[in-house]
């Protein structure tokens, strides 16, 4: 942990520092400026934000790399959770599949299983429905839920899935999350729900086979982090990435989230 960090950051986070195996990634989210810049797919972005955008993606990268391809116990999934909504994980997790689509050549899939706040149709303006709980109801195909989008990202939104939450991930647990939605090539990166606000926060988590825990230095409450950390043992948990901000989280990012 860098000397630099705020004493106050550090005993937040020293609950989750307990998680076994975890490790804790720095992350600095960028910050608020007036005048945007034009992104990829309509986003708009503050122009200050963009050498601070582009060491986000360099920490995403080497966080996807280390977890799909080392050589001890490969996965296949990766899920981004936080202890409650607002800290960034469906922004990281975009950020997550997009940078490893730039390194390899194997399809990758983002899905969204977060149905209380389902964000990634207005990222890649893509429709908010068909979606995945619309297949798994067999209400759709699965052609209509994939979205391409670039050379080999595929993105799978929630769709509306309020109602029957608890239900969908029941069926995607008993079948296993490659089996129902990855083919043998794929590689999944999952925007989960939060935990500890989510009634199935939980349930989402423990389909994926590594999780990372989204956290906002000096934001989330100490008591908050403990009750994450207790309701994600036992689990995979790779490491915490700490979004280090000095402020509220930007606007354009909240959208996202």
């Amino acid at each position: 942990m860098k000397k630099t960090m705020e004493t106050d950051t550090t005993e937040r986070l020293s609950t989750l520092k307990r998680l076994p195996g975890a490790r804790l990634h720095a992350v600095h989210q960028p910050q608020v400026a007036k005048k945007p810049l034009t992104h990829k797919r309509g986003r708009s972005i503050p122009k200050q934000d963009a050498a601070n955008v582009a060491a986000l993606h360099e920490q995403c990268r080497q966080l996807c790399l280390s977890t799909f391809f080392r050589e001890h116990a490969p996965v296949r999934s990766l899920g981004f959770t936080s202890s409650v909504g607002g800290e960034g994980k469906s922004f990281l997790s975009i950020m997550a599949a997009q940078a490893l689509t730039e390194d390899i050549t194997t399809p990758v899939i983002l899905v969204e299983c977060n149905w209380g706040h389902p964000s990634l149709h207005k990222y890649f303006d893509i429709p908010s429905t068909l979606g995945l709980a619309e297949w798994l109801r067999g209400e759709c195909s699965e052609v209509d839920i994939r979205h391409q989008i670039g050379r080999n990202l595929t993105v799978i939104p929630a769709g509306h899935g309020r109602q029957d939450a608890v239900k969908l991930l029941s069926q995607i647990q008993e079948n296993g999350l490659l089996d129902t939605l990855a083919d043998a090539n794929e590689l999944l990166i999952v925007d989960l729900p939060a935990v500890v606000t989510t009634a199935y926060g939980i349930l989402a988590a423990s389909l994926v086979e590594s999780l990372v825990i989204v956290a906002c230095a000096g934001v989330t409450p100490e008591a908050v982090l403990a009750e994450t950390s207790r309701l994600l043992e036992g689990l995979p948990v790779q490491g915490v990435i700490l979004n280090q901000i000095q402020s509220r989280i930007p606007g354009w990012i909240r959208q996202m989230i």
